[in-house]
Order: structure tokens, then C-alpha cells, then sequence
């Protein structure tokens, strides 16, 4: 039976995380998350000329990496910055770090369970918001509670607002896969000889780490959507590399 990724599973790997994410030193990693963040500051600045006051909302914030970075990019008090986390440990670095930023004051957090059909009752969903999950975070949520993770999206963004998934490329799993968890290792501890299953395209290993990824028709179809994702290249020697994907999802 497939271990499941819970509350426990994020606090254990907590105290790692900066090491395998925002700190990871991997040229590969640096330069994954600079266009990434990149696209998602300019998906945001698009939503801001069409809308104000709104919220952008990251769902599995995990330590703050991306409402830190698009709450500095950005630089508009039109604009709150909320992530929300249910690992307790991830909750208190994100907090931790909040507090000694200086000059930006609109970010906050929140700990609630993502995949709860009730979730939307906590947010203002009168306002045109940007509700995001980034680095592949889809792929921890239980099979069974995927619909209901995006469909909490959907419910949050209201109406007009914009829905984001980025997702690594689950059409190149053998390729990208090994070279991106070779460059999480501080975190994920471990990559066992039958970490990598291609057929099924999830990594996992031994210690209870576990990520699914998807082909960008699987997203599109979560998502209910049509829309061609933006590509997330990394130049490997001197080609650029599809490692991720940016899927975009309007709300009606």
C-alpha cells in the first residue's frame, strides 16, 4: 500500500526544507525557482491591472517561500499575501522569518487542513483572488482528496479571480525527476534503487516521502481547463530543459 504523505510527514521534514528549497545551492534548483517565481509575478501583475484589493493565496505555503518572494516583487498595498499551511512546524519557520522581514507587512498565515470542503468558509470570497500551489505541492495530496484541494481553489479565487498550479514535468519523469530529487537530498534523506517509478511517475522512498507527478493533460483536466501551461526551463549544458510547468486556470 502507498504511504500518504500527512501533518507528521511536513514536520519531520520542516527543519530541512530552506535547505532543499529557497537555500538549496544547485544551480538547477536556483534557476528553477527564478523563473518560476518570475512567472508568477507577472501572471500576478496581469490579475493586479484588472483588479485591486484581492489576495494572493499559496496553498501549502510551506516556510513562505513564494508570498515572501511575490510580496517583495510586486510592491502593491492593493494586494494581501496570505499562505496557508497545516504542518505546524512549517507554520512557525514561515512566522519565524515573517518576523524579521522589514518593509513588508501584508503577508500572514493561516494553518488550516487545504483538502476541507468547508475551507472556503474562512476567506472573503467577494474579491477577485489568485489562489496558487507551487513546487509540485498537488503531488502530496491524497489521490482521493485532489479534486477537493482544486475545487477549494476554484471556490476561493471567486469569481474572475485566477486559479495557478506549477507542477514539475511528469512528461519527462525519467529526465527531469532524478536531477531534481538528486538536489532536495537535505530533505528527502534518501533515494533508494526503486525510488524512481516511471511507469506510475512518482518518486518515494524508504523513509515515507512520497510525490506524484502529472502529465500536463492530467492537470488540464483537474483544472477544467484548456489553457497551454507556461513552461518552467532550466538550461542543462547548453539546452533549455522543461523541468515545470505553470497551468492557469480564469475563473468565471
Amino acid at each position: 500500500m502507498a504511504k500518504i504523505m500527512n501533518n507528521k510527514s511536513w514536520d519531520d521534514l520542516a527543519a530541512d526544507y530552506d535547505k532543499s528549497v529557497e537555500d538549496n545551492q544547485s544551480p538547477l534548483v536556483i534557476n528553477y525557482l527564478k523563473e518560476e517565481i518570475e512567472i508568477l509575478k507577472n501572471l500576478c501583475e496581469k490579475h493586479s491591472r484588472l483588479n485591486k484589493n484581492f489576495s494572493v493565496i499559496d496553498m501549502g505555503a510551506g516556510t513562505g517561500r513564494v508570498v515572501f518572494a511575490l510580496d517583495e516583487k510586486l510592491r502593491d498595498d492593493s494586494i494581501d499575501f496570505l499562505g496557508i499551511e497545516n504542518s505546524d512546524l512549517m507554520l512557525k519557520y514561515a512566522n519565524q522569518k515573517n518576523k524579521l522581514r522589514s518593509g513588508f507587512s501584508k503577508t500572514s498565515f493561516l494553518k488550516h487542513d487545504l483538502t476541507d470542503t468547508n475551507l472556503s468558509q474562512n476567506f472573503d470570497l467577494k474579491n477577485a483572488n489568485v489562489v496558487m500551489c507551487t513546487y509540485n505541492t498537488l503531488g502530496v495530496v491524497p489521490s482521493d482528496k485532489r479534486q477537493s484541494f482544486i475545487d477549494n481553489m476554484k471556490i476561493i479565487a471567486g469569481k474572475n479571480g485566477m486559479v495557478i498550479l506549477t507542477m514539475f514535468n511528469g512528461d519527462d519523469f525519467g529526465f527531469v525527476a532524478p536531477k531534481m530529487y538528486h538536489s532536495m537530498i537535505p530533505m528527502i534523506k534518501k533515494i533508494d534503487d526503486d525510488s524512481f517509478d516511471e511507469e506510475n511517475r512518482v518518486f518515494h522512498n524508504s523513509l515515507g516521502f512520497r510525490s506524484q507527478w502529472f502529465t500536463k493533460n492530467e492537470i488540464n483536466s483537474l483544472l477544467d481547463s484548456t489553457l497551454d501551461p507556461l513552461p518552467i526551463n532550466v538550461i542543462i549544458g547548453d539546452t533549455p530543459k522543461t523541468f515545470g510547468n505553470v497551468f492557469v486556470h480564469n475563473v468565471a
